[in-house]
């Protein structure tokens, strides 16, 4: 064969030499022409592959996005029925969503190359590149591709997918991905045995930082299950403080509902995703685990605002004429405070003894007692004092007032 080619003048491999040399020369439009006849000429597997890729990406370089996109496509399909490694896949699949991205009037829809991606990840259990597929596209799964992209992921989650025996949604793939579909199909049917869904109290609550708030998941059985493990993600925002997570392995019968409830605190201001909870399960009498994956719930922490306990203690150092007291400052807030000022307020006939008429207090850290004392003495020259109001105010810098407090000094 190889020789009548070259009779005739098509030989693959003179095309092929012919496009590395203008790929070389950077005269990519003849190098893409060259490589495309290859491809079409060449008769091993392995040499059909090359020459595509150098096509597609002499296709990429000429700008011709178009055409780099349906030779990425043609990539992913060859690669597919030939059972090669996955992550050539995906690579694949990247690249031809790149070339979509950047062409103007694509062939191809990217939704259609997304669901191809859906199923690959499906048949491989692979749920939180599932979920991240889902999540950030869900806005644009909008034509008949992204509709059934949709409609797998609900079904995944669906009560009455295993029941019903309910296949993946109808929609024209290629012959290539037959293989991955059934097995997807199996994996679905199987996921959708553990519904688990979380549960906010107040959805529009927003939780200061430090602020300990609830969160609640419900497990739902549709066929007897025995669920392996439960973790909640809660990413590096917060922190779960408590759970009232059963003993596993915890065994479900059909229709039976299993609720957790979780205790949170969040340590940074800011929005907070958490979740998804992961309930592994196990079906009787078959071997493998399968993931139940819930919702996930955007919580908006805020910093705590500062807090502070002010109160002063008196006792007599000489009877009705001078008292000695005790201003004590206790942070009960969620946050640390720098620069509180105390100031006192010292009625008319009454005067400060020792002490000052104000305190700075550098810094106070969460839960921190500050103390200190002043000594007040009364007007000698009066003899009467009952009714003296001593008055403290405790401030952040000059302008944010936390606490006051005030004491009642007297005598004849």
């Amino acid at each position: 064969m190889s020789f009548i080619r070259r009779i005739l003048g098509v030989d693959p491999q003179t095309n092929f030499e012919k496009g590395s040399l203008a790929f070389e020369r950077n005269n990519f439009k003849t190098a893409f022409k060259l490589f495309n006849k290859a491809y079409q000429q060449f008769d091993t597997e392995e040499m059909k592959l090359l020459a595509l890729d150098n096509a597609a990406l002499s296709a990429e370089k000429a700008k011709l996005f178009e055409n780099a996109s349906e030779l990425y496509y043609q990539q992913i399909l060859r690669v597919t029925a030939k059972n090669r490694p996955n992550r050539d896949i995906f690579q694949s699949i990247e690249r031809t969503l790149q070339m979509i991205r950047l062409s103007k009037k694509p062939k191809i829809s990217p939704n259609q190359v997304r669901y191809l991606q859906f199923l690959i990840y499906l048949s491989e259990k692979d749920f939180e590149k599932l979920s991240s597929i889902y999540e950030t596209n869900k806005k644009s799964l909008t034509d008949s591709y992204g509709k059934a992209l949709k409609l797998a992921w609900t079904l995944i989650h669906s009560s009455d997918t295993f029941l019903e025996h309910e296949p993946l949604p109808t929609i024209a793939i290629p012959d290539e991905f037959d293989k991955i579909k059934v097995k997807a199909e199996e994996i679905m049917q199987r996921c959708s045995l553990c519904k688990s869904e979380l549960f906010l109290g107040d959805k529009n609550q927003i939780i200061e930082k430090g602020s300990e708030f609830l969160l609640s998941t419900s497990l739902t059985a549709h066929a007897p299950i025995s669920i392996s493990s439960i973790f909640l993600r809660t990413g590096s925002q917060g922190r779960l403080i408590s759970t009232s997570t059963p003993e596993l392995p915890l065994k479900l019968s059909t229709g039976e509902n299993y609720t957790i409830n979780f205790s949170l605190i969040p340590n940074l201001p800011g929005k907070w995703t958490v979740g998804p909870l992961i309930a592994t399960y196990e079906i009787p009498n078959e071997d493998g685990e399968y993931p139940s994956n819930s919702n996930r719930f955007t919580i908006e922490a805020k910093d705590a605002e500062p807090a502070l306990d002010l109160k002063m203690e008196a006792e007599t150092i000489e009877e009705d004429l001078e008292y000695l007291v005790s201003v004590i400052v206790e942070n009960i807030g969620k946050i640390s405070l720098q620069n509180i000022n105390i100031k006192i307020d010292v009625p008319e006939g009454v005067e400060i003894s020792q002490g000052t008429e104000e305190k700075l207090i550098s810094s106070l850290a969460e839960g921190e007692t500050f103390s200190f004392e002043v000594a007040f003495k009364f007007d000698l020259e009066q003899t009467h004092f009952d009714g003296r109001i001593i008055r403290t105010d405790c401030f952040i810098g000059e302008q944010h007032r936390l606490a006051k407090s005030s004491i009642k000094l007297g005598g004849k």
